[in-house]
């Protein structure tokens, strides 16, 4: 089954030089030169790594342990960490790198030589984490590190001639490095171009230049038109000019950036090169001051106090300096509150704003390059370097959506992932098998994983919430959410995707094969007998419903999921989970979700000829219509146990009931229409148009499932034609926003307007606004729209300004390490297909336990002789947001994903694109 992998093996050797590094006396042994590329035509970049993790395995046991699940004992040479329900198995530690940049030495420009003559001026350094692991530190407790990647810039006292050139390093780190730069061969750092490629009707094809080098002037914005740069060309395989044309200036560092979802249009970022001061003192009664001895700060300038709490402090307030003395400065415009006190360690710097770049964009707009034929390309920027290497292949979207088609399918819960999409895992959360599930009174909205947030989800499974009884056998399947294990309601967004793009899309592409399992291979083969021949992406589609249906109760209520009680213990597999399971208690939204899924599945098996099992589905669909009609019509029956569990529990008294409930009845109104516009557009019955258009004709937007509501109104057989319009103009206006928000964007993004940056809003687009783009496009047939699902793809896929891959599987540089868990406790590379949620503001990801004291994986105080080869370089908050991605598996606003948030959108994303090829 490998075969249907789809490989983007890029021919690296065009672009980078890579070094054998000697490994006798004197120099680094296992420190090693990954590449050296050009960044300027007066500077080199050369990036070194730190040696990887050596990744310890799973080992199984003859016998159990006596050692608690968690503890380290002795195996053989090594440690191991007792893990699994019958702590029969090992999980061997990690070796963290025995060798570790000399930062300070490779910061010294008078130690270099280049060519034999010192011609280089300035080193520059951006030092982040790549690699990460887990072991058994000396004092015994468990501990997570990082392998660090450095980008060394050496500024040259004169431009670098193409040719052949020796640099010699300082304090003899390196041998004596040989390197030839040829600016038709030679990579540039800056060109942020896609490392996948396009296909070749793609109407936007874009590309950019832009470098940020920490340290250097200007705030360390690179502007290349002073170096006479203008053109650029793209190269065929041989080398050959195919096209070209001018660069323009897209964006400056200070240009404003309205719709960031940061809430200012400039972000605030600590200055390079300014001496941070002490902060001894903080009075916050009446006007903010702090007490600074030898500052230099005046009136009006912006500055960042850091650590203001101690050690564990690792986010950042930006403010104004109000009026000054000679040791205490007035604090204006703090975005956030002063502690009453100030610990040791406490600093203040000044600050200056840039946007989200913080440096000059440059645009290589080569959308009207038809080629002609399938290949490899580069582009080069005349007078500097080139790209890395992207393929034109007529089947590139196609290829991207069975690659993310791929990481769904490496995230089913309950079947034995056999390596079809690379990668291999046992079967997990098989009731009988490797796991016993509760079933639990609590009901999903209540928990801090609904709507409510009023228990921890870890509760659900004690004794105020556990009922005595075990779910069923046919209570497994359905998708991983990401460093979770849990399989929610939610996930069937990502069915809703793919039912969706079986209306979209053309025949032909319909057929297309992208390797997943039939729904007989693994679900009911009587139920789904003699349906092999329906669309691949229906059967995609039918594997969470039917997860669902089977989570449906006799009464026609259905369960909002099944969790663990408790974030995956680090080590542990989702194959040997140690934490109780348990089910949610129905309830009515996710029955109102369920019925409005089931009754869109019912349509198009009718349509492909299977009307038995859509039978199956719209009775399973109208139980659940009723069931929740029922309990909609009394809330207070139907969560009356949930109310006894919440005040025997004291998570709320009985009078905190009547708030409760209303804001339930909202949320369930809401659903309630997305149901009734399903099962009309499905079965025309009147009493479903009737329950939909209360509220369609009413205020409404088009969030998550409210636009499934509008969309399955729209197309159903009778409508209101006021209604209509109204919802057909909600999807042009809305969409027309995103559109207008790119004109002041950097950098192209499918992100909402209004929606504020992180946790999922960093990069891919969520299955919302996924929907928003394909479904204006196919009542507009705007090209805009497709264009900016391409730049948006493109930018995922390497043409950002980390200049990587945010998808595992695919690139020349990608993100090796999200947060997922298995393959963290399996030693083992992460599965391919994985999109993660991208950059995030900096103090949204300041972790104390990531960027604290001495102890913490990404130490930034402590022992100067631990901290300087563990933190950050330049200082996270003096990173502009575009370049602060930090490849640490728990840092996990950046690292972190899921099925319905990235994983599906960028499948269903890729796939329409490929289905609209013949349209161009």
């Amino acid at each position: 089954m490998d075969d249907v992998l789809p490989v983007f093996r890029l021919r690296l050797s065009l672009g980078i030089v890579w070094l054998l590094m000697a490994t006798g006396s004197g120099f680094a042994k296992d420190l090693r030169i990954a590449e050296v590329t050009i960044a300027t035509p007066d500077m080199l970049s050369i990036e070194i790594k730190d040696p990887n993790f050596r990744r310890g395995a799973i080992i199984e046991l003859e016998s159990s342990l006596p050692q608690p699940v968690g503890a380290w004992i002795a195996h053989d040479d090594t440690w191991g960490m007792v893990i699994g329900p019958e702590r029969r198995h090992l999980r061997l530690t990690d070796t963290p790198p025995a060798e570790l940049l000399d930062r300070a030495v490779i910061d010294k420009a008078d130690g270099y030589r280049l060519n034999g003559r010192p011609a280089i001026t300035s080193v520059y350094r951006k030092s982040l984490p790549y690699d990460s692991g887990f072991y058994r530190s000396s004092s015994g407790r468990s501990q997570t590190a990082a392998a660090m990647k450095h980008q060394v810039f050496l500024k040259l006292s004169h431009p670098l001639e193409p040719g052949t050139h020796t640099l010699s390093w300082p304090g003899d780190l390196f041998s004596e490095t040989t390197f030839t730069y040829d600016p038709s061969i030679t990579r540039a750092l800056g060109i942020r171009s896609t490392q996948a490629g396009h296909s070749p009707e793609d109407q936007s094809k874009k590309a950019y230049l832009a470098l940020w080098v920490p340290g250097s002037p200007s705030a360390g914005a690179i502007d290349f038109r002073s170096y006479g740069l203008a053109r650029f060309s793209i190269l065929d395989e041989v080398g050959s000019v195919v096209y070209s044309a001018d660069m323009k200036l897209k964006s400056l560092p200070d240009a404003k950036e309205p719709w960031n979802g940061l809430g200012s249009p400039l972000i605030d970022y600590a200055a390079l090169g300014e001496r941070p001061v002490p902060v001894t003192g903080i009075e916050t009664s009446g006007t903010s001051s702090i007490t600074v001895p030898g500052h230099d700060f005046q009136t009006g300038e912006r500055i960042v106090l850091q650590r203001l709490s101690g050690a564990e402090d690792a986010a950042a307030v930006f403010a104004t300096v109000g009026a000054v003395s000679l040791e205490t400065i007035e604090i204006l415009d703090g975005q956030s509150a002063l502690p009453p006190t100030v610990a040791p360690g406490a600093t203040a710097r000044r600050a200056y704003s840039a946007n989200r770049a913080g440096t000059y964009v440059f645009e290589m707009d080569y959308s009207d390059w038809m080629p002609t034929q399938n290949g490899s390309y580069r582009i080069r920027v005349d007078g500097l370097g080139v790209s890395d290497v992207f393929q034109v292949s007529s089947d590139h979207w196609k290829d991207i959506g069975r690659s993310a088609l791929g990481g769904l399918y490496n995230h089913r819960s309950g079947i034995v992932l056999d390596g079809r999409f690379g990668f291999k895992r046992p079967a997990a959360f098989v009731p009988g098998l490797n796991v016993e599930i509760a079933e639990s009174i609590l009901p999903l909205p209540f928990s801090s994983h609904g709507t409510l947030g009023l228990v921890p989800f870890e509760d659900a499974a004690n004794s105020t919430w556990h009922n005595g009884k075990l779910a069923g056998a046919d209570y497994w399947g359905g998708y991983m959410d990401a460093g979770d294990w849990d399989r929610h309601i939610v996930h069937l967004r990502v069915s809703r995707l793919f039912l969706d793009l079986l209306d979209y899309l053309p025949a032909d592409r319909l057929r297309t094969s992208y390797g997943i399992p039939k729904s007989s291979e693994y679900l009911d083969p009587e139920l789904y007998a003699g349906t092999d021949d329906l669309p691949d992406l229906l059967h995609e589609a039918i594997w969470t419903i039917d997860f669902f249906r089977r989570l449906q109760g006799p009464d026609g209520t259905v369960r909002g999921g099944i969790e663990s009680a408790g974030h995956p213990m680090l080590g542990t597999a989702s194959f040997l989970e140690t934490l109780p399971v348990f089910t949610y208690a129905p309830d009515i939204s996710s029955t109102y979700t369920y019925a409005a899924i089931a009754g869109s599945l019912a349509r198009h098996l009718e349509a492909y000829g299977q009307p038995d099992l859509a039978a199956v589905y719209k009775d399973s669909a109208s139980r659940a219509w009723d069931a929740a009609e029922a309990g909609f019509s009394d809330l207070d029956a139907f969560y009356a146990d949930a109310v006894a569990g919440l005040v025997a529990g004291g998570y709320s008294d009985s009078d905190g009931w009547s708030e409760i409930r209303i804001k339930l009845k909202e949320e369930a109104e809401t659903l309630r229409v997305v149901a009734a516009s399903s099962l009309y557009r499905t079965t025309g019955e009147l009493r479903f148009r009737t329950a939909a258009e209360e509220r369609l004709r009413e205020h409404w937007d088009l969030y998550l499932e409210k636009s499934d509501a509008a969309w399955d109104y729209i197309n159903s057989s009778e409508t209101d034609q006021g209604i209509r319009k109204t919802l057909e103009n909600l999807f042009k206006s809305e969409t027309a926003l995103l559109l207008e928000a790119q004109e002041t964007n950097t950098y192209p993004s499918m992100k909402h307007p209004y929606a504020p940056a992180g946790w999922g809003q960093g990069g891919p687009p969520d299955s919302g606004i996924a929907q928003l783009a394909m479904r204006t496009h196919m009542l507009t047939g705007d090209n805009a729209i497709t264009g900016l699902v391409l730049e948006t793809l493109n930018g995922l896929l390497g043409a950002n300004q980390t200049g990587m891959s945010l998808m595992t599987g695919v690139g020349a540089r990608q993100i090796l390490h999200p947060l997922h868990e298995d393959h963290r406790a399996m030693g083992v590379q992460a599965p391919p297909g994985i999109i993660i949620y991208g950059w995030a503001p900096a103090n949204a990801f300041a972790y104390g336990w990531i960027f604290g004291p001495s102890w913490s994986p990404l130490a930034e105080v402590g022992l100067t002789s631990q901290s300087q080869n563990t933190k950050v370089e330049p200082s996270r908050f003096a990173i502009p947001y575009f370049e602060n991605l930090i490849e640490f598996p728990d840092v996990i606003i950046q690292q972190e994903y899921t099925v319905h948030q990235t994983i599906g959108p960028v499948a269903a994303l890729a796939i329409y694109l490929d289905g609209q090829v013949d349209a161009h």
